[in-house]
């Protein structure tokens, strides 16, 4: 995480609320995260490096999936969430969230299949993985299928499975024919023979990932404290 990125990110978090009184009292700060993967590496080195605890914030980072993640979010059981799919679509639908920060801007997953499956259009008929309804892994294999003249969950079948590591596991098991996943998980999976069906990064030229959202009206409130009307004359 680069210094300007790590500024950013304390800052959204920092300023939403007063600062502490004391240097030793931290502010408690709840962030959603959807899978342990390297789209979130960012967050872990700077909670590792003590860079949040250098601005007063004790940072707890909870494992959510990507639209439930987004509930919790709106209806305050968490302070910030990184979940972009979820997110967009949220935002598109009028849910009160925002966009404050973005650290990548191309998708990381690849399409995994089983050894046997070759191309997306082998996938006519199979069963596919997802992690959540209306998430980013959600919406990226729809794309996928769809500019391979595949309809989803008509020609092919999509099923919740969970966090990556349960993708995966699905995988290998034959419970599903393929997924999208982040690295390391797909490099592994070559090794073991499984199929590099596509790089989602090709369908989708530009797409935020490890990002940072916030409920539109915290962020309003910390417009207001911060604007130059509110100081005092």
């Amino acid at each position: 995480m680069s210094k300007k990125t790590r500024r950013q990110f304390v800052a959204c978090c920092f300023l939403s609320s007063p600062l502490p009184q004391r240097r030793h009292k931290l502010k408690k700060i709840h962030f959603s995260t959807t899978s342990i993967a390297v789209t979130e590496l960012q967050f872990r080195i700077a909670q590792m490096k003590g860079f949040y605890r250098e601005e007063g914030l004790d940072l707890e980072t909870i494992l959510i999936r990507g639209s439930v993640g987004m509930q919790a979010l709106i209806g305050g059981s968490v302070d910030y969430a990184s979940a972009a799919g979820s997110i967009i679509a949220a935002g598109v639908r009028g849910a009160p969230v925002k966009l404050v920060l973005i650290v990548n801007s191309k998708p990381q997953f690849d399409l995994v299949g089983q050894p046997d499956i070759k191309s997306v259009p082998q996938l006519k008929g199979k069963v596919v993985g997802i992690s959540s309804r209306g998430g980013a892994v959600d919406l990226l294999t729809q794309l996928i299928l769809t500019q391979h003249g595949l309809t989803p969950n008509k020609d092919v079948t999509s099923i919740v499975i969970g966090t990556p590591e349960e993708l995966a596991t699905a995988l290998r098991t034959g419970r599903i024919a393929a997924c999208l996943l982040s690295p390391p998980r797909q490099l592994i999976l070559y090794r073991e023979g499984f199929s590099k069906l596509g790089y989602s990064g090709d369908y989708l030229a530009s797409y935020p990932s490890g990002e940072l959202a916030q409920p539109t009206k915290k962020l309003e409130l910390i417009q207001l404290k911060f604007s130059p009307s509110s100081e005092p004359a």
